[in-house]
C-alpha cells in the first residue's frame, strides 16, 4: 500500500470514496444548511408565513392536509397515465410509420414540426368547445404537450439504425417483423427512452397546467385554491408533493431503461 502511494497510484476504493463524498455528502450538507437557514433566518427577518412559510410549517401543513393532497394527486396521476400512455404509444407508432415509409415521413413530418410550433395552451378554447371542462381537456393538454417530443426522439432512433444490419437480416430472408425486432427495436431503444424521460416531465406539467385552467379536481386545481385562500404553507406542501412524484416517475423510467437497455448504445451504433 505504501509503495503504491509512493508511486502516485491511488487505489480505486479511495477514488470511489472521494467521489461519494463529493456527490452525496457535500450536496447533503448544503441541503441541510439551506433548510436550517430557511427555518431560523426567515422568521428572524419578520417574514410572515403567508409570504414564505418555514420548512416545519410546510411539513405540518402536509401532514394535516395529507388526505386532501393525496386525493387530488390520485386524480392528477390518473389524467397523467392516460395522456402519457397515449403519448408513448402514439408517438412511437407514428415515428415507426415515418421511418418505414419515406412517403409517410414526407407527408406527415412537416405537420408534426408545424404543430409543435403552436403553443398548446392557445388551443385550450378549442379543447373546451370539443371536450368541455374537466378531465378530457386536461388529458388532451398533457398528451399534446409531450407527444411531439416522443415522435422526434423515436424517429431519430429509427434513423440511427445501421443499414448494413438491415440488409444482412433481409439477405437471410428476414421479413419486416424480424428486421424490426432484431435491428430497429434495439437501435431505437436508447432514443426512445430519452424521449420517454422528457415526456414524463412534459406530460405531468401539461396535466398540472390543464388543472389550473379548466380543472375542477387535481393537484393543480388544489394549488390554485390554496393560493386564492392565502394558504401558503399548504400550497408549498402541494407543490413539493408534485416535485416528489415527478422525481419518482422519472426515477422509475430510468430504472426500467437500465434494466432493458443493457448494452452500450454507442458501441452498437459504431459496429
Amino acid at each position: 500500500m505504501a509503495e503504491r502511494e509512493l508511486r502516485g497510484i491511488v487505489p480505486l476504493g479511495d477514488v470511489y470514496a472521494a467521489l461519494s463524498r463529493k456527490t452525496v455528502v457535500l450536496p447533503g450538507v448544503v441541503f441541510v444548511g439551506v433548510l436550517l437557514g430557511w427555518e431560523f433566518v426567515i422568521p428572524a427577518l419578520g417574514v410572515e408565513s403567508y409570504i414564505l412559510p418555514t420548512p416545519s410549517e410546510i411539513l405540518s401543513s402536509f401532514l394535516s392536509e395529507f388526505s386532501t393532497i393525496a386525493k387530488h394527486l390520485q386524480y392528477t396521476l390518473q389524467a397523467f397515465a392516460y395522456g402519457f400512455t397515449m403519448t408513448v404509444v402514439g408517438g412511437y407508432v407514428l415515428a415507426l410509420a415515418m421511418a418505414q415509409s419515406s412517403l409517410v415521413e414526407t407527408v406527415l413530418y412537416p405537420y408534426v414540426i408545424g404543430a409543435r410550433s403552436v403553443p398548446i395552451i392557445t388551443l385550450l378554447p378549442i379543447f373546451i368547445v370539443w371536450l368541455g371542462f374537466g378531465f378530457p381537456s386536461i388529458v388532451a393538454i398533457g398528451f399534446l404537450i409531450s407527444f411531439f417530443a416522443m415522435v422526434v426522439n423515436s424517429l431519430s432512433g429509427f434513423k440511427s439504425t445501421d443499414d448494413e444490419l438491415v440488409e444482412m437480416i433481409r439477405s437471410f430472408s428476414g421479413n419486416r417483423r424480424e428486421v424490426f425486432l432484431n435491428v430497429y427495436l434495439y437501435s431505437s431503444l436508447p432514443y426512445v427512452f430519452a424521449g420517454i424521460k422528457i415526456c414524463v416531465i412534459l406530460a405531468f406539467t401539461g396535466v398540472i397546467a390543464g388543472e389550473y385552467l379548466v380543472g375542477m379536481e387535481g393537484i393543480g386545481y388544489l394549488i390554485l385554491q390554496y393560493n386564492n385562500n392565502f394558504a401558503t404553507p399548504e400550497m408549498f406542501a402541494a407543490i413539493l408533493s408534485i416535485s416528489a412524484i415527478q422525481l419518482l416517475l422519472f426515477g422509475l423510467v430510468v430504472a426500467i431503461e437500465r434494466t432493458v437497455v443493457t448494452w452500450d448504445a454507442t458501441a452498437s451504433r459504431s459496429m
